[in-house]
C-alpha cells in the first residue's frame, strides 16, 4: 500500500483536490488509518483509470462516477460470466448440448 503523496507523485496530473472530491464521492475508496489515506493495488489502478478518463478524455466531473459505474458493473458481469463458464463445464455433455441448443434458439423452452 501506499500513501497519498506517493499516489500523487505517481501520477503527475493529479491533483490533490481532484483527489479528495473522489474519495468523498466514493469514486476511489482507499483504507485510511491516523496517519491518512492508504492506497492499495486496486485504488491504484482505479486511479489510473478515473485519470486517464478526466485529464485524457476530457470526461467531465459530474459523468465520472457513472462512467466508473457502468465499467464496475460490466466487470463485475464478466466475473459472473466467467464462473458460470466454469460451472457449465462441469455439467455432463448432454446438459451442455441443450443449454446450447437452448440459448440459439434451437429448441422451444416451454417443451420439457
Amino acid at each position: 500500500m501506499i500513501r497519498e503523496s506517493e499516489l500523487i507523485a505517481q501520477f503527475t496530473v493529479l491533483e490533490h483536490r481532484v483527489l479528495m472530491t473522489w474519495i468523498e464521492e466514493g469514486v476511489i475508496a482507499p483504507h485510511s488509518d491516523a496517519e491518512g489515506y492508504l492506497f492499495d493495488r486496486i485504488d491504484e489502478t482505479r486511479v489510473a483509470l478515473a485519470c486517464d478518463l478526466h485529464y485524457r478524455m476530457g470526461l467531465d466531473h459530474a459523468s465520472l462516477p457513472v462512467i466508473l459505474s457502468l465499467i464496475d458493473q460490466l466487470h463485475d458481469t464478466r466475473r459472473h460470466l466467467r464462473a458460470l463458464t466454469n460451472a457449465l463445464s462441469e455439467q455432463p455433455d448432454a446438459v451442455r448440448q441443450a443449454i446450447v441448443r437452448h440459448m440459439s434458439g434451437d429448441e422451444d423452452p416451454t417443451q420439457d
